[in-house]
C-alpha cells in the first residue's frame, strides 16, 4: 500500500516532530488536486517533489511452528524543504525512515526496529518509477511483477517475498483521499 501528498500518518516520533516542527524553507509542494490519474507501476516509485510519502507491508504469516505472527514493514521518505539549493551531497533534501514490527500472539510479544538516514551515497534511497527503497542494509523493492522486502531488528529479521493477488486498489476517488475539511488535507492513495 502506498500513500504520497500532503496527508502524514507515521507510527515513528521523529517523524512526527519534523512534520509538526514549522520550516522556515521557502519550498513549493506540488498540490494534491482529485482528477490525476495513477498509473502503475510508475506510481509505485517516489515522488520526491512531495512532501511526505510511505511504502508499507501488512500481513500475517506463521512461523515454522505454525503459529501466527503479525508482520508490519513501513518506508517512508519525507522532503524536508531545507539545503535545497546546497551543493553538498550531504544536503538532507530527502530523509528516509523505516519501521518494522513483528506481534507474535502467542508469547504476547511485540518486536520492533527502526531506521533513519539522509538519502545519499547510493546507502539510503527512494527510487522514481518503480518500487524501490534501501535504508542501509534494509530494503523493499519491486521484482519483476513481485516484491522483496528485507528488514531486520536487534531480535527479529524478516525476508518476504510478496505475490500480489489483484491490481493496485485506488482509494477514496479513483486515488484522491481526502484526510480532512481543506482541500490541501489529501494524499494519492493507492492499496
Amino acid at each position: 500500500m502506498k500513500k504520497f501528498g500532503m496527508s502524514l500518518c507515521s507510527p515513528l516520533a521523529l517523524l512526527l516532530l519534523i512534520a509538526a516542527v514549522p520550516i522556515h524553507a521557502q519550498v513549493t509542494y506540488p498540490a494534491v488536486v482529485p482528477g490525476v490519474e495513477l498509473q502503475f507501476p510508475r506510481d509505485e516509485g517516489a515522488h520526491p517533489a512531495y512532501r511526505i510519502e510511505w511504502w508499507y507491508v501488512t500481513g500475517w504469516v506463521q512461523d515454522d511452528t505454525g503459529a501466527p505472527l503479525g508482520l508490519q514493514v513501513t518506508f517512508f521518505r519525507v522532503r524536508p524543504g531545507l539545503g535545497e539549493s546546497n551543493p553538498s551531497r550531504f544536503a538532507a533534501r530527502q530523509v528516509l525512515f523505516g519501521h518494522a514490527a513483528v506481534a507474535e500472539p502467542r508469547h504476547g510479544k511485540l518486536r520492533h526496529a527502526e531506521r533513519s538516514a539522509r538519502e545519499g551515497f547510493d546507502l539510503a534511497f527512494a527510487r522514481e518509477g518503480r518500487v524501490d527503497v534501501r535504508l542501509d542494509d534494509w530494503s523493499l523493492r519491486a521484482e519483476g511483477d513481485d516484491y522483496r522486502a528485507i528488514v531486520a531488528g536487534d531480535d527479529f529479521s524478516m525476508q518476504l517475498e510478496l505475490e500480489p493477488t489483484q491490481p493496485p486498489l485506488l482509494q477514496g476517488v479513483r486515488g484522491y483521499s481526502r484526510k480532512g475539511p481543506s482541500p490541501d488535507q489529501a494524499s494519492y492513495y493507492y492499496s
